[in-house]
C-alpha cells in the first residue's frame, strides 16, 4: 500500500512540474515557436548544402554561423527534405521533447542509485530543472541543438553510473562533437583517471576529426580550424550572451559593446583574470583535497563513501562554463543534470551539510541557473550602464560560487579516500 501511495505521489510530483513548466512558457513559449532566423539556420543551410554537394560553402563569407565540424553537417541531411519553416518547427518539437525526456532520465537515475523515488525528491528535483527553463527558452529561441545534446549528456551520466563507462564514453564522444567545451571534461576525467571513459571519447572525437578529413577536404577542415578555434583562442568578446569567465572580465574591464559579436586581442587585464581565476582554483583543489586531481587509482563508485562520480561531473561542467574561451548561454542547460543528482548523491554519502554552505550553493545555482534574454537592441541601449554591464554577469557569478562551495565535499571525500 505505502509503494502505491509513493507511486502516486511521485505521479502528482511530475504533474507539478509539468504544469510548472507550461505556466511558466504560457505567454512565451509560443512566440519561440514562431519561424525565426538566428542559430537554426546554420543547421539547415548545411544540410542544403550537403544535399546540393556544396560543401565547399560551409565555413564561406556567405555562410556566417555554422561552426561545427565538416563530418557534424551530415547530421543534418534529413532537414534539407523539409522547407525551412517545417524544419524549423520540427526541430523546435524535438528540443521540447528533450527537454521533458531529459528530466525522465534525472528521476530514472536517482529511483535506481538513490532510491526510492519519494514525491518529495521528485519535487525537489523538479524545483532545481525547472529553474534552467529561461535557457531552454533561449535555446528555443535560436533553434539550438544543445537541449537534445543535453538529453545525451544525462544518458552518458546514467551509463557510467550503472558501470557501462565504455558506452558513456563514446556517448561523451559525440556530444563533444556536436558541441566544443565539453571536451574539457574529457581532459577533467582522464586526471581523475576516469580512463574507461575519457579514452572512448577521444577516439570518437579523433574519428570525426578523421572522417572530416576523408570525406571532405583538408582546406575545408582547415576553413573551420580557422574560423572556429583561431579566431577565439587569445581573443575575447563582451556580448551579452557570452557566460564565460572572459566573456564578464570583458564587460568589467572594456568598454566592447554588449551586442557586438566580434573578437579581439584578448587586453592583459582579462588574461590575467583568467589565469589568476584558474591557478587560484587550482590552488583551492590541491590545498583542501591533495590526490583528488591526479589520484593513484580509479575512484570507485561503488563504494558509497568514496564514490565520486557525480561531484565530478558537477565540477566538470561548472568548470567548464567558467573557464572555457567562448560560452553561450544556451550551455548553462548541460548544469542542470548534475545539479539534479547532487544532492542526493550528498545525502547517500553522509557529507556535512552546514547551513552556510547550503545557502552558498543555493545562491550559485540561483544566478547560474538563468534569466530572461532580451532582444540585441535592449543590451545595445543600455550597454554604457556599468552596473547593467555588471548584471550580465550573474550566471558566471553562479558558476564560481558553485565551484567554491563544491570544494568543501571534495575535501571531505579526499579525507575518506586517504582514511580508506
Amino acid at each position: 500500500m505505502s509503494t502505491l501511495a509513493n507511486r502516486a505521489g511521485v505521479q502528482v510530483a511530475c504533474a507539478l512540474v509539468l504544469a510548472a513548466l507550461w505556466i511558466e512558457f504560457a505567454s512565451t513559449l509560443p512566440d519561440t515557436y514562431r519561424v525565426r532566423l538566428n542559430d537554426f539556420p546554420a543547421y539547415h543551410g548545411a544540410a542544403t548544402m550537403i544535399a546540393s554537394d556544396e560543401p565547399e560553402r560551409l565555413y564561406g563569407s556567405d555562410f556566417k554561423w555554422f561552426t561545427n565540424l565538416p563530418v557534424v553537417a551530415l547530421l543534418f541531411r534529413p532537414l534539407a527534405a523539409l522547407s525551412y519553416e517545417h524544419a524549423w518547427k520540427l526541430f523546435w518539437w524535438l528540443q521540447v521533447a528533450s527537454f521533458l525526456i531529459t528530466f525522465a532520465v534525472l528521476l530514472a537515475t536517482l529511483h535506481r542509485f538513490y532510491g526510492p523515488l519519494t514525491p518529495p525528491r521528485a519535487l525537489a528535483t523538479g524545483v532545481i530543472y525547472l529553474a534552467f527553463a529561461p535557457v531552454l527558452r533561449r535555446c528555443l529561441e535560436l533553434g539550438q541543438t544543445t537541449p537534445m545534446v543535453v538529453l545525451l549528456f544525462a544518458l552518458l551520466t546514467l551509463a557510467a553510473r550503472a558501470g557501462f563507462e565504455r558506452v558513456a564514453g563514446v556517448v561523451l564522444g559525440f556530444v563533444c562533437l556536436v558541441k566544443i567545451p565539453p571536451n574539457l571534461l574529457i581532459v577533467l576525467l582522464a586526471a581523475r583517471r576516469r580512463v574507461r571513459i575519457a579514452w572512448p571519447a577521444v577516439a570518437v572525437v579523433t574519428t570525426g576529426v578523421l572522417l572530416s578529413y576523408a570525406l571532405f577536404t583538408s582546406e575545408l577542415v582547415g576553413q573551420f580550424m580557422d574560423r572556429v578555434i583561431w579566431d577565439n583562442f587569445g581573443r575575447s568578446q563582451a556580448a551579452f550572451n557570452n557566460q564565460g569567465l572572459e566573456g564578464a572580465l570583458m564587460r568589467a574591464f572594456t568598454d566592447r559593446g554588449l551586442s557586438d559579436w566580434e573578437t579581439i586581442k584578448r587586453p592583459l587585464v582579462v588574461t590575467l583574470g583568467v589565469f589568476g581565476t584558474a591557478l587560484a582554483l587550482g590552488t583551492l583543489f590541491l590545498v583542501r583535497a591533495p590526490g583528488m586531481l591526479f589520484p593513484a587509482i580509479a575512484p570507485s563508485d561503488r563504494d558509497p563513501r568514496v564514490g565520486s562520480l557525480e561531484l565530478e561531473m558537477t565540477l566538470g561542467v561548472a568548470l567548464m562554463l567558467l573557464l572555457f574561451p567562448v560560452v553561450w548561454i544556451h550551455y548553462y542547460l548541460f548544469l542542470a543534470v548534475p545539479l539534479c543528482l547532487l544532492p542526493a548523491w550528498w545525502i547517500a554519502r553522509d557529507l556535512a551539510r552546514p547551513g552556510w554552505l547550503i545557502a552558498l550553493l543555493a545562491l550559485g545555482w540561483f544566478l547560474a541557473s538563468g534569466f530572461e534574454s532580451h532582444e540585441n537592441a535592449h543590451y545595445a541601449a543600455h550597454e554604457g550602464e556599468f552596473l547593467f554591464r555588471m548584471a550580465q554577469n550573474r550566471q558566471p557569478a553562479g558558476v564560481l560560487l558553485l565551484v567554491i562551495g563544491l570544494s568543501f565535499p571534495l575535501a571531505e571525500i579526499a579525507k575518506r579516500s586517504r582514511a580508506s
